[in-house]
């Protein structure tokens, strides 16, 4: 019985479409339950003991999140944990090594859990489609580097992450090579629009507004048939942001919301899928 609920206290933080404050949680567990908040009270102190949930402070109000002190899987594939903390992986799983730190990006928020399930998403099953030429890669604002480490262990080749933020450099570099990916995944502040690429797959979880402006600049710098992953929007913005990208030569393949935050896949392609194409669009 404490078991089932504990996992429904877990699943009420992680589903909810907001933040939610101890006392709600209590409310909405116990209503939904038909049992008393001391016991849920009782319960929650426990998962936050065991380092399943975390207490969280915003302008002096509590928050129960889920806690990044131990291994905590993000998608289907991927788990994200902290350096030291030991993580056996089934076959097939892809796991991330991030350290703690001042970049954003540790995968607690809505946007990098989003952007993390697109790209497990693109690279499982038969939507990739091999190629002799090798993936590469750009992860715009990378933060403290999860996304382009994820893509790195999916199975793109080059990897550049780009920050204006130094912190962020940094932190993204070490965490490179926590990952053992230095000679793979390469973090610069290399503005956008000097980077004389193009690219297989570029992922952005920046804000609406810098997604809007940049539109140009990542189509010249999406390969033909490439994929394009937008994130870091909030839902009212999507059907903005979908107008933008199809003037650019975009098409959406897939969408996805969380806590009122939206992530979407587009393909740049104005034609019907190329045979020799790496991804089916």
């Amino acid at each position: 019985m404490i078991d089932d609920l504990k996992h429904i206290i877990y699943r009420t933080v992680l589903e909810a479409n907001r933040k939610m404050a101890p006392g709600d949680v209590e409310k909405a567990v116990a209503r939904s339950a038909g049992i008393s908040r001391k016991r849920v009270r009782l319960a929650i102190r426990d998962l936050v003991g065991t380092g399943e949930l975390r207490f969280t402070y915003v302008h002096g109000t509590s928050f129960l999140e889920r806690s990044f002190d131990r291994p905590v899987r993000l998608s289907k594939r991927i788990v994200v944990k902290p350096p030291n903390t030991s993580y056996r992986p089934a076959p097939g799983e892809v796991v991330v090594d991030i350290a703690g730190g001042a970049a954003f990006g540790n995968g607690a928020h809505p946007t990098t859990c989003l952007a993390l399930r697109a790209l497990d998403h693109v690279f499982d099953g038969d939507r990739y489609v091999e190629s002799k030429a090798p993936l590469n890669g750009l992860d715009i604002g990378t933060g403290s580097g999860i996304l382009a480490i994820a893509l790195a262990m999916l199975g793109v080749h080059d990897v550049i992450g780009i920050d204006v933020d130094p912190c962020a450099v940094s932190e993204a570099t070490h965490n490179a090579l926590l990952n053992g990916l230095a000679d793979q995944v390469s973090i610069r502040n290399t503005p956008l629009e000097k980077l004389a690429s193009r690219f297989s797959v570029i992922v952005a979880n920046i804000a609406y507004l810098t997604l809007k402006r940049i539109a140009p600049s990542l189509s010249a710098g999406t390969e033909e048939n490439g994929l394009l992953i937008l994130s870091g929007f909030l839902e009212p913005a999507a059907e903005n942001l979908r107008k933008t990208y199809a003037e650019q030569g975009f098409r959406l393949v897939r969408e996805e919301t969380e806590r009122g935050w939206g992530c979407m896949t587009l393909c740049r392609s104005h034609f019907k899928t190329p045979s020799n194409a790496r991804w089916l669009c």
